[in-house]
């Protein structure tokens, strides 16, 4: 008896602090433009919590030689992840579909610079194209206002003509509109 007193106890109190959770609306497809990280992006609903979101843009580069100058450059990127968003908890503000919480599958593809200072330096950018692929996590959220809103942070392994299989951060930070929302 004493035993089921405790039990009832701890299931009365986790479900007193739960708080509800509200599934992720998804829209058949979603284009957005992002100001930080010049670039367009494609978001295709795949099911009611997985996406298939494309983005071509560009990402800065930057490096330093040994006597630490800077350099500094401009690639583009194309970029697909698989996501798979989870309910997230319930909030007071209306939010636009797609919007919620994911983890994912990343990869892309870094071409060769198209812009950079390559007066003082013995290795330009110029061959620093690479694939990279690794999981991500991350929060999506785009506002009836319009106003777009990404993170994306993992870890994965990039690899290319003058790069080395090797482990690297993974993550981009969105802020942008959405263009263009069509519902299913």
């Amino acid at each position: 008896m004493k035993n089921i007193f405790t039990l009832l106890l701890v299931l009365m109190t986790l479900s007193i602090f739960s708080q509800d959770r509200i599934p992720v609306e998804m829209a058949n497809s979603q284009f957005s433009i992002n100001i930080l990280s010049p670039s367009l992006t494609y978001e295709k609903g795949l099911n009611e919590n997985q996406s298939l979101y494309l983005s071509l843009g560009f990402e800065g580069l930057s490096r330093t030689n040994e006597n630490n100058d800077g350099k500094i450059g401009v690639a583009p990127v194309i970029e697909a992840t698989y996501r798979n968003y989870y309910p997230r908890k319930k909030v007071k503000k209306e939010l636009r579909p797609n919007s919620g919480n994911y983890v994912g599958l990343s990869a892309g593809y870094i071409m060769n610079s198209i812009a950079d200072n390559l007066e003082d330096f013995d290795q330009p950018f110029k061959e620093e194209s690479a694939f990279f692929l690794g999981p991500v996590w991350g929060i999506q959220r785009n506002y009836k206002s319009g106003i777009h809103l990404g993170l994306s942070l993992g870890g994965g392994f990039i690899t290319g003509k003058n790069t080395n299989f090797d482990f690297n951060f993974i993550g981009n930070f969105e802020l942008g509109f959405v263009i263009n929302t069509k519902s299913k």
